[in-house]
């Protein structure tokens, strides 16, 4: 056996070993892995959970509303009620543009690049 082969025969041993490694050891968190990367890379994921989270913030709008209004010892009247109406307003505005956005990139081309420099002068 020459040198070279050899060589080969030793990375084939320990590929062989690290494969083995990699079998063994199990990614406790794979599915969640696997869901944050569909949900960082895969646009239609994204528009799906940002319509849930959508709807899950207009379905809670009326029910905090009554809430408030028809049990008014629960709540500090002024103070808890604004604060309510602006976090709810900016999570729905936050899922309905990310859903905008991720529906923008169901395939549509990117726009055109935007040149950092003017354009050179044209003599006349």
């Amino acid at each position: 056996m020459t040198e070279t082969e050899s060589l080969i025969a030793e990375v084939r041993l320990l590929r062989a070993d690290v494969a083995r490694l990699h079998a063994a050891v199990q990614h406790r968190h794979s599915v969640i892995s696997l869901l944050f990367k569909d949900l960082s890379t895969n646009p239609h994921t994204q528009y799906k959970v940002h319509m849930w989270g959508a709807i899950y913030w207009l379905i809670n709008f009326p029910l905090i509303c009554c809430l408030f209004f028809f049990t008014p010892t629960l709540w500090v009247k002024l103070g808890i009620f604004i604060t309510l109406i602006y976090s709810i307003y900016s999570n729905l505005a936050t899922d309905y543009g990310a859903m905008s956005a991720a529906e923008a990139a169901f395939g549509q081309p990117p726009p055109p690049p935007i040149p950092l420099e003017p354009p050179p002068l044209t003599p006349i």
